[in-house]
């Protein structure tokens, strides 16, 4: 289990990801809409694993927060350049993963989960599990902007998950 933590850590405490951090929640400051800060990757990385587990999948949880930390790091080029920020999230998340003890393969699974997260098509699960938990995560049920929002009604979370 340590080792599951430390590469978690790796990630939280890589350079690119903290400045890119930053700079999302330097953009989003006066945003009204959700923001894509540390409380809602967390979020995403919570609700992907107790999915997991309720559908008894067979997603290591550490692979599973690995592609909820950085599924939105993305939105740094998308704010500064009009990029999807799936695309560009999966360079910048590739960069990352490159210092971390993930393997190959996970890592692999985890930049395909990335750029298809904003697709519930996708036929990787892990991809699936974190566009569900991504969409979950979002409480439109209690937001002050919901009819200013531009989500489709049919994506926006109208209720709390049990």
């Amino acid at each position: 289990m340590i080792h599951n933590m430390q590469r978690i850590q790796a990630i939280l405490s890589h350079p690119l990801f903290c400045e890119s951090l930053h700079k999302i929640q330097e953009l989003e400051r006066d945003r009204i809409y959700c923001k894509h800060g540390l409380p809602h990757l967390l979020d995403v990385a919570r609700i992907a694993s107790l999915m997991a587990a309720d559908r008894q999948l067979d997603l290591p949880r550490d692979v599973i927060y690995a592609a909820a930390l950085l599924h939105d790091i993305g939105r740094l080029q998308q704010y500064l350049t009009g990029e999807d920020h799936a695309a560009a999230g999966m360079r910048t998340a590739q960069e990352i993963l490159r210092d971390t003890a993930f393997s190959a393969s996970e890592q692999q699974a985890i930049l395909q989960a990335v750029s298809k997260h904003r697709r519930g098509d996708t036929v990787q699960l892990l991809g699936r599990i974190l566009c569900e938990a991504d969409d979950a995560s979002r409480m439109c049920f209690a937001c002050a902007a919901q009819d200013t929002c531009y989500w489709p009604e049919h994506r926006k979370n109208n209720t709390i998950l049990l």
